[in-house]
């Protein structure tokens, strides 16, 4: 099996992908997602997480980059689910997302400044909120793409029809 050194403790990237798996097809069942998109979900969060952990922690990525790739991972998969499944894209990201939510982060700054300790609480609060800005950017990018992919496909069918209308005169 491979082991991941982070810092004093061994990380197994195949229970990393178990935990998340279920961590994200839970969220997906408390957001009443379909049964049969819960699966799926669940690969992606747990694809997500793994490449985040694979990135910060073996590469040596700062966590706003990992945060980035992983959220467009895990866009690039759900909107790919949405097709394939003909189902919205949403049931798959939202979910998918979970694992990646810097919630630790948030929880930590807070308890710094309830201490009084201002400086720290705020670096923590300030990388959490970068965080959080790396995923929804990441997110933007790839629903952008295939947003772009669909407008440019809708195009050509018009354009195509358009010529059937004008040879037909």
């Amino acid at each position: 099996m491979a082991y991941l050194g982070v810092g004093f403790m061994e990380v197994n990237f195949l229970s990393a992908f178990v935990f998340s798996f279920f961590a994200t097809a839970a969220f997906g069942i408390l957001f009443q997602a379909p049964k049969k998109s819960l699966v799926i979900s669940g690969v992606i969060g747990a694809v997500g997480w793994v490449l985040f952990v694979l990135l910060r922690h073996h590469l040596g990525y700062n966590s706003f980059h990992a945060n980035f790739f992983a959220a467009v991972i895990i866009a690039l998969g759900s909107d790919l689910s949405a097709r394939i499944f003909k189902q919205p894209a949403t049931i798959f990201v939202i979910p998918g997302i979970i694992p990646l939510v810097p919630g630790l982060g948030m929880y930590q700054g807070m308890t710094q400044i309830i201490e009084k300790n201002y400086e720290l609480g705020t670096a923590t609060l300030l990388t959490a909120c970068t965080d959080s800005a790396a995923i929804a950017l990441g997110m933007m990018v790839m629903t952008s793409v295939f947003r772009v992919l669909k407008m440019s496909k809708a195009r050509k069918q018009r354009l195509q029809r358009l010529k059937g209308v004008c040879s037909k005169k």
